[in-house]
């Protein structure tokens, strides 16, 4: 199991070349509004050194990571809610995502046009922002409406629930705000089914330049703080410069990303940071001559994982074999580890941990 993101922003905001640069999928980026027209879906596997450390150990003949797949979307620009640009496409290919990741420009390039000719990446947050929120306000008036229309004609299955959170989000969106913003409760596959955009989690990625890294930045420094204020997250990226490293060996990348004072790649951070968004996990099983790896909602019991796997697993779940990645290390397998008493046997109702190694067993 992987997690979905869409990348979104402005026009010529680097959003194709992000895509790129995470699945290496050669996306047109050229210097036009709406170059992305149809959506760029990639899946890219999510970078993870404990698969090497587990298959140091086991020996499989085939490694399955967990992954990530992407959206690359028509840049969104004012009025996208009422149909601009591509408005209308754009917001209808992202309510099915788990999570929006941002696309903020920051850098200067009189040979790049920027839409609105001004390098403001707060503004363009807000612009945005705004636009998801007026087309989260249109949906829910019409939901709204609809629910209201069956109560005229009888009907007895609409929620009083329902209805009651539809308009704390109808008051909080006519008052400019973003529903993850309002401290509202509620369930995110209820609001990806209702397709609400502004309850999504987002991470901003400001893209840089290359001088920014030693020099430092105005703008970034300006959307970093606007971020905080929010408590969203933004990792600065050099999608150009990392785009080129890319294409290197693993040693000499570093080296490459090290010159320019990168000691992460911002790719690395973002992964890693949407994992943390979503409040998800990992675990691995070790089985037979196959290692894999797992996406999970952290909070997730064995039997959720058991499902994950295999329907046919979960129906005849019988028990499960637990041990920590420490510990299985550590005693160099789960065989060993069993020896030394710390592979816990559980059951159904066990609530995994991130970085589990699991063998389950069933009927």
């Amino acid at each position: 199991m992987g997690f979905n993101c869409g990348i979104v922003g402005l026009p010529n905001a680097g959003k194709s070349t992000l895509f790129n640069l995470v699945t290496r999928a050669n996306a047109p980026a050229e210097n036009y509004p709406f170059c992305t027209i149809d959506p760029n879906i990639g899946i890219v596997t999510v970078p993870d050194d404990n698969l090497n450390r587990i298959a140091d150990i086991i020996k499989p003949e085939k490694i399955t990571p967990t992954t990530l797949k992407l959206f690359d979307i028509a840049g969104l620009v004012k009025g996208a809610y009422k149909g601009e640009g591509l408005g209308n496409q754009f917001l209808g290919q992202i309510r099915g995502v788990d999570a929006i990741i941002h696309v903020v420009r920051c850098f200067t390039d009189e040979d790049i046009a920027h839409v609105y000719n001004e390098i403001n990446p707060v503004s363009d947050m807000e612009i945005i922002l705004t636009e998801l929120v007026m087309a989260d306000l249109e949906l829910v008036s019409k939901r709204i409406d609809s629910i209201k229309k069956g109560l005229r004609v009888g009907k007895k299955d609409i929620s009083k629930a329902e209805m009651d959170l539809l308009e704390a989000f109808h008051t909080a969106l006519s008052n400019g705000q973003c529903i993850i913003d309002t401290g509202l409760s509620y369930e995110q596959a209820l609001m990806k089914s209702w397709g609400i955009l502004t309850a999504k989690p987002y991470v901003i990625v400001a893209n840089i330049s290359e001088d920014d890294f030693s020099q430092g930045s105005h703008e970034l420094e300006d959307l970093q703080r606007w971020g905080a204020g929010k408590g969203v997250d933004v990792i600065p990226v050099c999608t150009k410069f990392e785009l080129e490293a890319s294409e290197l060996e693993p040693e000499e990348r570093s080296e490459f990303l090290e010159s320019v004072g990168i000691v992460r790649s911002g790719i690395e951070t973002l992964i890693s940071t949407c994992y943390e968004m979503l409040d998800l996990l990992t675990f691995y099983t070790p089985v037979g001559k196959v290692l894999t790896a797992w996406t999970l909602k952290k909070g997730s019991t064995m039997l959720d994982a058991a499902g994950l796997i295999h329907t046919d697993i979960q129906k005849g779940f019988i028990k499960a074999d637990v041990v920590s990645l420490e510990d299985f290390l550590s005693h160099n397998g789960i065989h060993e580890a069993k020896e030394a008493g710390v592979v816990l046997t559980e059951g159904k109702e066990f609530i995994i941990r991130d970085k589990d190694v699991i063998v389950i067993h069933f009927r």
